[in-house]
């Protein structure tokens, strides 16, 4: 009897080291392909609402490649074109004009997509899908309202924050900013 309990539960560990050593993500690709836009965020103090120019969106299509939009301080929509893949439990991003994040992803209860800088997602932001272009095989857009980002001019100030995170810093820059005007 003691033998057989023995040779089950030799078999039942190396059953375990075995998948163990495939596992490679706890996600499928196709579950990040789609349109997300941002909606929240969370730091060490707590949720934050993002909303109207502070959010951001997120296309990301099955052939590794997707549109980051975005606007401008004065409200004017802009988009950068980008290659992403997936590395286990990350995500690298390569923006066109030469930036990359190097972000963290999974997705919580509701199917938001959480992205974030570090591995315990102290400080993160949420997206939430969306019904723009959220179909698997979709192909790029071409929708002339839309602008293709500006060159980035010499001397230009370069930020090191990831643009997939908005800090609650830059939400209350952005609404400070706004009530000047």
């Amino acid at each position: 009897m003691k033998k057989i309990y023995n040779m089950l539960l030799l078999a039942a560990l190396s059953m375990t080291m075995f998948s163990c050593s495939t596992w490679d993500s706890p996600y499928y690709v196709d579950d990040i392909v789609g349109t997300w836009v941002s909606y929240y965020g969370h730091d060490g103090y707590g949720d934050y609402d993002i909303w109207g120019y502070d959010q951001v969106t997120y296309e990301f299509y099955s052939n590794y490649t997707g549109r980051y939009y975005y606007y401008s301080y004065y409200g004017t929509m802009y988009y950068l074109l980008f290659d992403w893949d997936t590395r286990g439990d990350r995500l690298i991003i390569y923006y066109e004009d030469g930036d990359n994040d190097y972000l963290y992803y999974g997705f919580d209860r509701n199917g938001d997509l959480i992205l974030s800088t570090d591995s315990r997602f102290y400080q993160y932001t949420a997206y939430r899908p969306t019904g723009w272009y959220y179909d698997k095989a979709k192909e790029m857009p071409t929708g002339s309202e839309l602008k293709a980002a500006p060159a980035v001019e010499s001397g230009a100030t370069v930020t090191d924050s990831p643009r997939g995170i908005k800090t609650r810093k830059d939400v209350k820059a952005v609404k400070d900013a706004k009530a000047k005007e």
